[in-house]
């Protein structure tokens, strides 16, 4: 910015409340990223820094974005009411637009007149505002004083005096001046008149079809005389903007879109919402839990390029038991949670399952990828592929969330077709064609279903939290509450197999996972137990007496007679048999030989422990334990498998 736009910027800085301050420093946090404190002068230049600028401009809506373009082409400090007559809008719109580019810190009110921050007013998204070229206060000052002399005279202006300051200053006046510049082109010649109306109703710069050097008596040259057209050096001709605005004529308008677009709506029954809100919540938690369980026992392997492959994909979802489509939604929730790093067991995540739904929801919200969204293009859909980055991700999350909490209460989408309209209007700048953002937000739809956030095409009560949507809860409160509303009861039958009618709440699907096999899923899930299955649980570090406790805590009913034999049959076998690893053994037919060989500490190191009076076992390998033992000073020898003692050849001596 210039000194004189950081002083004004600055001083509506200063005159903000404490309140409003902090609103506009939380939607552009990049701005206070600094451990020394600042000045509100450092605060202005910071928020006027273009990236952050840019940013910030990424996150408005349509109508604001329409409004910063037409005060781009008007140029600084262009007045409210010019605005409105070029927009054609009621002032109510514009001051809901201007009041979001305020609270971004894009634009300053300075009494009647709006003021962009300088990166917006070089607008960055095109050739120039609404097609527009750079202002005439932006052009004519790199005229040499004879080119000057030229427009004055071609306008048919007499300057106060013959400096080229006074030059300029008529050449700016005739310019802005639309009735001579409209006058101007209605005396040109018919080949002129139609190369300049073009370029003032097309918006692009008429040099492209220029042939350099420009003749003398071309179509150009005419322009060029009367300032309708200005070239700097030997950049190509362009129409001022105030020539182009002239020669639209008064009832040009910008385009302005002030109201959001309406998707189609259909009822949704508030039951079956909470239902599938709650079945989704559970099934979210039970997947993702036993994804990273089996990722922590047995990682899939990656591709050169860093991803998940379709055949470990598969594997991986089989070995969850949930599909693909969901398997790649949990694989890349746990990465951004850091899950996959660790090697998670049964009693390794002591958090409740309300918690563990809670972190992937904000880690869902604030994920720079889009793991559903079918890309084929160079592999680049893979699980896991470095890649597959989209930092745009979190902003068309939030405005699919917007869109859907805007909707009516008690009406859904549905289908996420009918998004599209409204989250292009919300984020302009997600796409540069609008025609291809259905993908986009269908893979965000896919995501939110699977995570409960979205149910019948509408945003369940956690969904309107991460919305920001006024709620009546927190998230915690919304995610406790769908969890919770899982089923919690199992059905315990005499032919050894457990039947949940319904979605199961995520504790009971972990404990029946652990004492038995699944066998179907759907509207009732179904388990069956045997002898495998609750030694599982035993080797898991259960007791029989807990594990009997807690199956009748889920099925609020004593065991049936077949179960509870087969959990005593099992808990009565289980560790008869032990194994012990070892890495080789020491044999001696003298006891106090190996009793003194067990105590010496030069030999602690090998781990030694008794298996019997004439066989210690040693934790290190065969000829570390020869190398230690003969350090020690004793004479051992390694035997192969049989017994057979081994010969050790000793190298040959150099001749």
């Amino acid at each position: 910015m210039t000194s004189t736009g950081q002083g004004s910027f600055g001083i509506w800085l200063a005159k903000l409340s404490i309140e409003e301050l902090a609103d506009l420093l939380a939607e552009r946090p990049e701005a206070v990223a600094a451990p020394e404190p600042l000045t509100l002068g450092e605060l202005a230049e910071r928020l006027s820094w273009p990236r952050g600028v840019i940013t910030a401009f990424a996150e408005c809506a349509l109508p604001s974005m329409q409004l910063a373009e037409a005060l781009a082409a008007l140029g600084d400090g262009a007045s409210r009411a010019d605005a409105e007559a070029l927009l054609d809008a009621a002032p109510d719109d514009v001051e809901r637009a201007a009041d979001e580019l305020a609270r971004r810190g894009l634009v300053w009110p300075e009494g009647d007149l709006l003021h962009l921050v300088e990166p917006l007013r070089d607008w960055p998204l095109g050739y120039g505002p609404l097609g527009l070229g750079p202002p005439v206060a932006a052009l004519l000052p790199g005229l040499r004083a004879d080119e000057l002399r030229r427009i004055v005279s071609g306008l048919g202006i007499v300057p106060a005096g013959k400096r080229k300051a006074d030059l300029l200053e008529a050449a700016l006046e005739g310019l802005r001046d639309a009735d001579r510049v409209r006058r101007a082109v209605a005396a040109a010649p018919e080949r002129v008149r139609s190369l300049i109306e073009t370029a003032a109703r097309d918006g692009c710069p008429a040099g492209y079809q220029v042939i350099y050097p420009v003749r003398d008596d071309g179509p150009y040259a005419w322009a060029l005389a009367r300032g309708l057209l200005v070239q700097l050096d030997w950049q190509e001709p362009v129409m001022p903007a105030e020539v182009a605005l002239a020669l639209r004529g008064p009832s040009y308008r910008a385009p302005f879109t002030p109201d959001e677009p309406s998707p189609a709506t259909v009822a949704v029954d508030a039951a079956a919402v909470a239902a599938e809100c709650a079945a989704a919540s559970a099934r979210a938690v039970t997947e993702a839990t036993a994804l990273v369980r089996s990722c922590g026992s047995t990682p899939p392997a990656r591709l050169k390029s860093g991803g998940v492959g379709i055949r470990e994909l598969r594997r991986t979802a089989k070995q969850a038991g949930c599909d693909e489509t969901a398997a790649r939604l949990w694989l890349e929730l746990a990465a951004a949670e850091g899950l996959l790093d660790r090697r998670p067991t049964v009693e390794s995540d002591g958090r409740p399952a309300d918690v563990r739904l809670t972190s992937m929801l904000r880690t869902w919200v604030r994920m720079p990828r889009l793991p559903l969204l079918d890309d084929p293009e160079d592999g680049r859909g893979a699980p896991l592929d470095p890649r597959a980055d989209d930092p745009a991700a979190p902003r068309l999350r939030a405005a699919v969330l917007e869109t859907l909490a805007g909707l009516p209460e008690g009406r859904g989408a549905p289908r996420p077709e009918e998004l599209v309209a409204a989250v292009t209007w919300r984020r302009p700048l997600l796409f540069e064609d609008p025609g291809i953002a259905l993908p986009y937000v269908t893979a965000v739809w896919r995501e939110a279903e699977l995570l409960g956030v979205l149910a019948h095409g509408t945003l369940t009560p956690a969904g309107r939290v991460l919305a920001g949507a006024e709620s009546p809860v927190s998230l915690d409160e919304a995610v406790a509450e769908a969890v919770e509303s899982a089923c919690g009861r199992v059905l315990l039958q005499g032919d050894l197999t457990a039947v949940v009618p319904g979605p199961p709440a995520p504790w009971l699907a972990e404990l029946l996972d652990l004492v038995a096999d699944r066998e179907s899923r759907g509207t009732a899930s179904v388990w069956r137990f045997g002898p495998s299955t609750v030694r599982r649980a035993f080797d898991a570090g259960l007791s029989a007496e807990r594990l009997r406790s807690d199956l009748r805590s889920a099925a609020g009913a004593d065991l049936p007679q077949p179960l509870a034999y087969l959990i005593d049959d099992v808990h009565r076998r289980h560790g008869e048999v032990t194994v012990t690893p070892l890495a080789c053994a020491i044999c001696c037919s003298r006891p106090a030989l190996l009793a003194e060989i067990l105590v010496h500490r030069k030999l602690r190191k090998l781990g030694l422990r008794e298996l019997a009076p004439t066989v210690l076992a040693s934790a290190e390998p065969a000829d570390a334990t020869l190398d230690a033992l003969r350090e020690a000073g004793y004479i051992p020898v390694g035997t192969d498998n049989s017994g057979t003692p081994l010969i050790e050849r000793a190298p040959a001596r150099p001749s």
